[in-house]
């Protein structure tokens, strides 16, 4: 027991021999410090928690080889008490606590090493996060829960409507109904279509109809979160079908924080009336000859039933003006039919947004421009998310607006051929062939029938000498009728005859044998610009006049677009482009 008590004094009196008590102490307080302004430092240069506690650890394992190292290397007060075997031993212990440093510095570096890669992972910016624009919204198209899939038009045309309405709130950016129909029995998630429409919000539902009542069921989900913010159901009788949209209308506005659009209290519509205008809807958007005499006879109907059914009005002045367009209805016949019931229409409601913007095609049509404008503007001050009225007033508008309104239209309806088509002759028409491609492609895809795309994605290609892909386009392209086979058949076979002279001959026969005077005057657009490529100009103007007089809106770009390039100086050109040039580039 003595021994043990002389060998605790004699080892505490060789402690303070050399000195290491105040070793320990300064060891002990330099660690503190350390330690305290570490945790409040790192966070400053980016580093987490986790190096503070990389930090303790070292400090730990510093300590027995700061202790050793001070023991080793500090001589005592008296050394010379010590024998040659006790120096020995110390200078033995140096080696040691040397190799032992070597040995704590090594896994110090290993340890902040793996500190580092956890640190970078955490404070290296990761890729931009999503952030779309706040009140950016898509209804996707509701459930029809009905067993018969003949009634999907009702509940698809609901969708549209109820579209419709919360476009009418300026706060919000509705996608359209054409992009958004594209979404239908999806399997992608909800942040999956917010990150690909840009959107912040998503409305989605089901519809039960059982006679003359409907149930709706609807949620309201951010994109960003994923979290729900509003869901409702609503049981109601067909009439009232205005009140449930004012009222779901109502809870998304209030659910984002936005103030809500002009509600028309009391609005009710007579049933067989609203399925005829649902049925209408669905037909107008086929959008062909087809589909559209179908559709203005369902407006009629409804209009039968209810004669003062603005809406049908609206949608009905609507498919007069495109009508004309996509077939051989005599382009004075469809204004004065248009302008009838936009009146119609605007009559029974004011603020109807479908007859304000044909309103302002037919003044636009008739060069009635000051018109013209302040139809769009006030359409579009009643739905900002109308991308039809967007991309009808850029039609009247200098280059750089029109373009501008055409981007505009291309994000509310990014699935539309008709916003692409447009897009991509805003940068024909200035020259900008590389950034036209995109649309013209996007196009081809949203609208592989539609043989406009395969003479665009042609032209533009020549411009490029992008030569075989010129002449490939037209096999891009999968023709709905015999007319539109023919006449693509002979855009290959005239763009193959600028690479092969030997061709052009039999290229200039079968133009001359195709039947103009049957041809929409979507089409007659695309047989002169044949009929230029193979420098027939008399015969190109001839068609033109033609094409301008029955549609005006295909030659409101004629002084600017590089299409008639060729026809620049001549007489009767600048005649015509004169009348018919609404869009400049100033």
């Amino acid at each position: 027991m003595a021994t043990i008590e002389q060998n605790q004094q004699g080892f505490l009196a060789r402690f303070k021999q050399h000195h290491l008590y105040r070793v320990v102490v300064v060891y002990v307080i330099f660690a503190w410090v350390l330690i305290q302004l570490s945790s409040s430092v790192f966070t400053d240069f980016g580093l987490s928690q986790s190096a503070v506690r990389v930090l303790i650890v070292i400090l730990l394992l510093g300590f027995p080889v700061v202790v050793l190292l001070a023991w080793m290397l500090i001589k005592p007060r008296d050394p010379e008490k010590y024998n040659h075997w006790q120096r020995l031993r110390w200078k033995l212990g140096a080696v040691l606590s040397a190799a032992m440093l070597v040995l704590v510095v090594i896994s110090a570096w290993f340890m902040w090493k793996y500190s580092e890669q956890h640190v970078l992972v955490e404070v290296v910016p990761s890729p931009a996060a999503f952030q779309p624009p706040a009140g950016t919204l898509v209804v996707l198209p509701f459930t029809n829960l009905n067993s018969d899939p003949k009634l999907q038009y009702f509940s698809d045309g609901i969708t549209q409507d109820l579209t419709d309405a919360l476009g009418e709130n300026p706060a919000l950016r509705v996608i359209a109904w054409d992009t958004a129909s594209t979404y239908r029995n999806t399997q992608q998630s909800v942040a999956a279509i917010g990150k690909a429409l840009n959107v912040a919000n998503l409305l989605h539902g089901s519809i039960l109809r059982q006679g003359d009542r409907i149930r709706v069921m609807v949620e309201l989900v951010n994109t960003v979160s994923g979290y729900q913010l509003w869901s409702d159901h609503y049981d109601e009788q067909l009439k009232y079908i205005f009140s449930v949209q004012d009222q779901i209308s109502g809870a998304i506005a209030n659910a984002l924080g936005t103030r809500l659009a002009i509600v028309l209290v009391g609005r009710s519509v007579n049933p067989q009336a609203y399925d005829f205008y649902l049925k209408g809807r669905a037909a107008a958007d086929l959008y062909s000859a087809a589909g559209l005499k179908t559709a203005k006879q369902y407006f009629k109907q409804a209009l039968a039933l209810d004669p003062g059914y603005a809406d049908a009005w609206g949608r009905l002045a609507h498919v007069y003006i495109v009508l004309n367009q996509v077939s051989n209805l005599p382009f004075k016949t469809a204004l004065i039919r248009a302008t009838l019931a936009a009146h119609k229409a605007l009559a029974h409601d004011p603020n109807n947004v479908p007859a304000l913007t044909a309103l302002g095609d037919v003044y636009a049509d008739t060069k009635h421009l000051s018109e013209a404008r302040t139809a769009y503007q006030r359409a579009l001050a009643l739905d900002p998310s109308d991308a039809t009225a967007h991309m009808d007033y850029a039609l009247i508008l200098p280059h750089t607006q029109a373009l501008a309104q055409d981007q505009v239209a291309a994000q509310l309806d990014p699935r539309s051929a008709i916003a692409q088509n447009n897009l991509a002759s805003d940068y024909v028409n200035h020259h900008d062939y590389l950034q036209a491609l995109a649309p013209i492609l996007a196009m081809l895809q949203l609208t592989p029938d539609n043989i406009d795309g395969a003479f665009n994605l042609a032209f533009v290609n020549q411009q490029l000498r992008h030569y075989p892909e010129m002449v490939s386009a037209f096999d891009l392209v999968r023709p709905a009728t015999a007319l539109d086979k023919q006449l693509a058949a002979a855009g290959k076979l005239t763009y193959q005859s600028l690479l092969d002279p030997a061709l052009r001959a039999q290229a200039m026969d079968t133009l001359a044998h195709l039947p103009a005077a049957k041809l929409s005057p979507n089409q007659q657009y695309d047989l002169i610009q044949l009929q230029l490529a193979l420098g027939q100009e008399h015969t190109a103007l001839r068609l033109l006049e033609s094409l301008c007089a029955a549609a005006p809106e295909a030659c409101t770009d004629l002084a600017i677009n590089p299409n008639f390039q060729i026809l620049h100086g001549n007489p009767s050109f600048e005649r015509i482009a004169r009348r018919y040039t609404t869009t400049t580039l100033n």
